[in-house]
């Protein structure tokens, strides 16, 4: 079995054991990202994916980050800031602790176990002026937490940005801005920006994810939810997954991309 198989294998066991959590205490979660791409298009992961993306509303996210650890079962761990000070994302994982990998794209190279990402889902205003304020705000705030930790995960080897970020993340480097700013205190202001508002407003999603104000979208999208399936298992996911897939990807996300950017995330395997 090639690598990229193993570790879907191992990544598929963690989402189990995270549905198992969920079902037990009646938690909401949501697949999302390439994880709902991949059901859609290929009833399982992309042939070329490496992790899951998972999403909760914020209540919820928060019940599962307050379990205690004896809730899951080993090697499964979940991880975030609260119980591991060194884990400085503004989303949680659930991680496989029998697995150890070494992340190569940002400029200092971090050990890890393998995970899956679970993300707070946070609402957005349908007033015009206090949507695109809130957008800015927010905007800010991502752009300071992570200039604060810039050289454990800013990838300074991606290509698809637009030229002023390739500008900022250049002087970062240069001037070592890390350096300078603290980053316990934007990761709290962040956070703060980001759970301003819930999942009743007319517009909610992921404010941490890659594609950043793409993924906010029409509340209604969530809704109650859907089952798809995905290799295996059944899983929920956002009730109208088409509206917000082409939100995201855009009208065309059935196509395969070209094969120059079929790439897993980059680390090297240490042990599966």
């Amino acid at each position: 079995m090639d690598n990229i198989k193993l570790i879907q294998r191992k990544e598929l066991a963690i989402l189990k054991e995270f549905i198992r959590i969920c079902e037990k205490h009646q938690l909401t979660y949501y697949i999302l990202g390439g994880t709902l791409l991949g059901a859609v298009r290929h009833q399982g992961f992309i042939p070329w994916d490496d992790d899951i993306d998972i999403g909760m509303p914020r209540t919820d996210y928060e019940f599962l980050m307050n379990l205690p650890q004896e809730e899951f079962k080993a090697p499964y761990q979940l991880v975030n800031e609260k119980v591991n000070p060194e884990f400085t994302k503004a989303f949680m994982n659930l991680q496989d602790k029998s697995t150890s990998i070494i992340m190569t794209y940002s400029n200092e190279r971090s050990e890890q176990a393998l995970w899956i990402d679970i993300f707070p889902l946070d609402g957005m205003p349908a007033n015009k002026v206090k949507k695109y304020w809130h957008g800015k705000h927010y905007l800010f705030a991502r752009m300071m937490v992570q200039l604060s930790q810039f050289n454990k995960i800013v990838n300074v080897n991606k290509k698809n940005r637009p030229l002023l970020e390739k500008v900022i993340i250049k002087l970062a480097d240069v001037f070592k801005i890390e350096n300078v700013l603290n980053y316990k205190k934007y990761q709290q202001y962040y956070i703060k920006v980001i759970s301003k508002y819930d999942m009743s407003e007319e517009y909610a999603g992921n404010y941490t994810g890659a594609y950043k104000l793409r993924e906010i979208v029409p509340s209604k999208y969530f809704g109650r939810g859907t089952v798809l399936q995905f290799e295996d298992l059944m899983v929920n996911a956002p009730m109208d997954y088409i509206g917000y897939l082409e939100a995201i990807y855009g009208p065309n996300y059935m196509e395969l991309p070209p094969i120059e950017d079929r790439a897993p995330h980059q680390y090297e395997i240490i042990k599966l």
